[in-house]
């Protein structure tokens, strides 16, 4: 009874590790390089300011993150938020110190990440922005970046003056780093070798429980 035990245990962790999904990654990530900058000119109710993308095959995402410049805090909680190209709003989220650290291939901070409701995007054109204030947070400008092969990304964003989380419809000179979107992770699909393997260890636990009869 106890090696029927032990068998089943193992037959069952080969299972598990079988269909693990693969961790979930940054749709757009900093690398390096640029400078921390504050608004200085947004308002008392802050402007949206952000990035424009074209997703070529479709993807999935879950989270919106924003930049912690230096990773001590952003200062004054704030929102990120994603559009359609004609300003439809899809997602947003409210970023805080309080939201998900999640590190970054800069040396020079991370991302403070929220979960949303998973989103796919289908390809066609988008827009993402976060709200910053007169001196917080801190855009990263000029940094050198990496993308998902999925999405292009192209120019700055500008929305409305002093009016808070908006669509970003105006382009702007740089992009501003600033928002970033979370993939979903992919739905579990074992791998050959790990059916394979669990397939293995099936065949030898009905070959157990025979010479047990």
């Amino acid at each position: 009874m106890k090696k029927l035990t032990l068998y089943l245990a193992t037959v069952m962790t080969l299972m598990f590790l079988a269909i693990q999904p693969a961790r979930a990654g940054l749709v757009m990530d900093l690398t390096g390089g640029g400078t921390a900058t504050p608004c200085g000119g947004c308002g008392s109710n802050g402007s949206t300011y952000g990035w424009s993308f074209t997703v070529t095959n479709a993807i999935r995402i879950d989270g919106l993150g924003l930049w912690d410049a230096g990773s001590d805090g952003i200062g004054a909680a704030t929102r990120a938020g994603l559009w359609t190209s004609t300003g439809t709003l899809l997602a947003s989220a409210p970023i805080s110190d309080a939201s998900q650290m999640v590190a970054s291939a800069s040396d020079q901070g991370s991302w403070l990440m929220e979960d949303i409701s998973e989103l796919t995007l289908l390809p066609g054109d988008y827009l993402i922005g976060a709200l910053f204030y007169e001196l917080t947070p801190l855009a990263q400008i000029g940094s050198s970046f990496t993308n998902v092969s999925d999405i292009i990304v192209r120019g700055g964003v500008v929305g409305s003056f002093n009016n808070g989380l908006a669509a970003p419809l105006s382009s702007f000179d740089v992009q501003i780093f600033g928002p970033t979107m979370r993939l979903a992770a992919p739905t579990p699909v074992p791998e050959p070798a790990s059916l394979a393997l669990v397939g293995l260890g099936l065949i030898g636990l009905a070959r157990f429980r025979r010479r047990s009869v």
